[in-house]
């Protein structure tokens, strides 16, 4: 999985891999991520906002093979990203399948329900 920029971002502040802090670090991961996904970025940021405004557990479907869909996964599958992601937006998230990102208050808030399961073997979703 590659930020191309993320070693730019860490110039920017001063530091090199080897002098960097946590928090240093998960921020050049932040800027990265923005410079180098944007489309993913976007959809990251939509799907914190409506779990903002449902005040519950947020959802958000993306082809998988689309430009956005590609971007989402690479943010949100991997743990490391995905863990510092949910560290800058103060939420949880979660990936049901290459498609379907869940956003959530608590960890419990991002459990799958066995009808999402079912539902989620949709001919639609054989890309997934």
């Amino acid at each position: 999985m590659s930020y191309p920029s993320v070693d730019g971002h860490l110039t920017k502040q001063g530091v090199t891999m080897d002098t960097a802090t946590d928090d240093q670090m998960r921020q050049a991961f932040i800027n990265a991520f923005k410079e180098d996904l944007p489309l993913g970025w976007a959809k990251v940021e939509e799907l914190v906002d409506k779990l903002k405004q449902m005040g519950a557990r947020a959802m958000l479907t993306l082809n998988p093979n689309s430009p956005e869909g590609k971007q989402f996964a690479r943010l949100l599958a991997p743990d490391i990203p995905r863990d510092v992601l949910q560290r800058h937006f103060g939420v949880k998230f979660g990936f049901y399948n290459c498609c379907k990102g869940v956003a959530g208050r608590e960890p419990d808030d991002l459990k799958m329900t066995l009808r999402e399961q079912m539902e989620a073997q949709h001919p639609n979703f054989v890309d997934c």
